[in-house]
């Protein structure tokens, strides 16, 4: 949700919406810089094999955990910027109002689950850490490494929401009316 510049000068956006904004910047660029490194693990890969008789034992491996870390680290970002599948069939087929209403409902109820897969992730990082699980792979990685990349993208994920949320009530029906083309009604 693009906000106003009226709604940008509310203490709220200064000091939860920008900062998760910026978190989510962060998530995203780490995400590009994930699979500018993937590109070239795979191409020193496809090199080491085809022309070295080699291999690096771990491009598979490493390019699973890059693809997942690709991902979560980037969903705040995508969230932020709409770029989630989103059916919206019911939404607008309802007035600005009651659009408003069922867009937080939604807003708390993704947050609920986002912050939900946080708490489990976690756990599961603590467990994994706790009893030194690896990897069954010649790397043997460490498999709270991958979680908790995986964990600090659901969180931002989760933040991002709760700035969406954030940012729809300070901005009230007339603004998510503006930017949403809620109906007539």
């Amino acid at each position: 949700m693009n906000a106003s510049p009226e709604e940008r000068k509310h203490p709220l956006f200064a000091v939860l919406v920008n900062p998760i904004n910026r978190f989510s910047d962060v998530g995203a660029i780490l995400s590009a810089l994930i699979f500018s490194g993937m590109v070239l693990l795979i191409l020193a890969e496809v090199i080491l094999r085809n022309f070295m008789g080699s291999s690096t034992e771990v491009s598979g491996e490493y390019s699973g955990y890059a693809l997942a870390a690709m991902i979560y680290l980037g969903m705040g970002f995508s969230f932020r910027e709409d770029a989630h599948i989103r059916i919206t069939f019911v939404r607008e087929r309802l007035g600005a109002m009651s659009a408003f209403v069922l867009e937080i409902g939604c807003l708390v109820f993704a947050m609920i689950l986002s912050g939900l897969s946080c708490l489990f992730i976690f756990e599961l990082v603590l467990t994994s850490k706790a009893r030194n699980l690896t990897a069954y792979t010649p790397a043997e990685t460490p498999l709270y490494i991958p979680q908790a990349i995986v964990l600090v993208g659901m969180v931002l994920l989760t933040l991002q929401i709760f700035g969406r949320l954030i940012a729809l009530i300070v901005g009230g029906v007339k603004q998510f009316k503006r930017a949403h083309g809620a109906s007539k009604h």
